[in-house]
């Protein structure tokens, strides 16, 4: 029986040839606009409450939606003039739930959200953790949560709508990357832009090369080898973003990246350009859901998570 070491090993190797065997063009893949109906924010009386009211009024504003704000959570209600100023429907906590994120849960489901607006870290000033923690209503609501979560990271991210430039960043295969591509394009700005970032990630190429040099050793691979695979992979997700783009007239890019050439994942600049990343999240997938904790706490933008089981 193989130790766990090379059961890792074969497994990656799998991975890594299924990646090229799968990378067939084929058929132009549809991109349907999905747009909120109901969306639920949740202030937490923190900085970020003015960034994550803003948006959220964006967004009905543009879309006609509707928008639930959670009142009072844990005995501490939020502002009243945060439902008043959106003319929001106010949700009421369910005060038999103990933990925060039970309570926004169950709010969302007894609203009938279609989407999810959380500061993060909850409960706690962006300046007082920075980087360091997204906290664990964060981790929990992305690990449950059956509707996609837009989490607002920086209360200095205020101003002009995020969703003008939306982007998409896929760092391998993503069995929820159709479903995060419908929502980007539903969100997006009609004369926005919406860009979608494949990125080979640096300990990916580096274990993709030691396994194929190990069976090829006269063989050179690089960085390119892969970005090629993956840009493949996606060509007709790449071509279905093209002609949404032609129909509803936002600007379109597709931008294939090597992370070890230290250009930054996300636009620069949140105060002065905003923008709105999208992710998907495969939740049975334990490396999924480690990038989309690493990437919402890295983010200046806010960062829209889209999950699948």
């Amino acid at each position: 029986m193989p130790d766990p070491t090379q059961r890792h090993v074969d497994h990656q190797l799998s991975d890594s040839m299924d990646l090229f065997e799968r990378a067939d063009v084929g058929p132009t893949t549809e991109v349907p606009q999905r747009r909120p109906q109901k969306i639920l924010i949740a202030p937490d009386g923190t900085t970020q409450d003015h960034a994550l009211t803003l948006f959220a009024k964006q967004l009905r504003d543009r879309l006609s939606c509707e928008v639930g704000c959670l009142t009072a959570f844990g005995g501490s209600p939020a502002s009243p003039d945060q439902t008043v100023e959106l003319g929001a429907t106010a949700v009421a906590a369910d005060a038999s739930l103990e933990e925060d994120y039970d309570q926004v849960l169950a709010a969302a489901q007894s609203f009938g959200a279609d989407l999810l607006m959380l500061p993060c870290p909850f409960r706690r000033d962006f300046e007082a953790l920075g980087e360091d923690s997204t906290g664990t209503v964060m981790e929990v609501v992305t690990a449950r949560s059956e509707i996609p979560t837009i989490f607002l990271r920086r209360p200095d991210a205020i101003g002009r709508d995020p969703s003008d430039h939306v982007r998409i960043v896929l760092t391998r295969e993503n069995a929820a990357a159709e479903k995060t591509a419908s929502w980007a394009v539903g969100l997006v700005q009609p004369h926005g832009r919406l860009e979608l970032l494949l990125m080979v990630e640096k300990s990916t190429y580096e274990n993709f090369r030691e396994i194929m040099n190990s069976l090829q050793p006269d063989a050179e691979f690089h960085p390119e080898d892969l970005e090629s695979a993956l840009a493949r992979t996606y060509a007709p997700l790449h071509s279905g973003l093209q002609k949404a783009s032609r129909e509803q007239g936002f600007t379109y890019e597709l931008i294939i990246r090597y992370e070890a050439d230290e250009q930054p994942i996300t636009p620069e600049h949140p105060q002065t350009h905003p923008a709105l990343i999208a992710l998907g999240l495969v939740r049975h997938d334990h490396d999924s859901r480690n990038e989309i904790h690493d990437f919402v706490r890295r983010s200046p933008h806010p960062v829209l998570v889209v999950p699948v089981d």
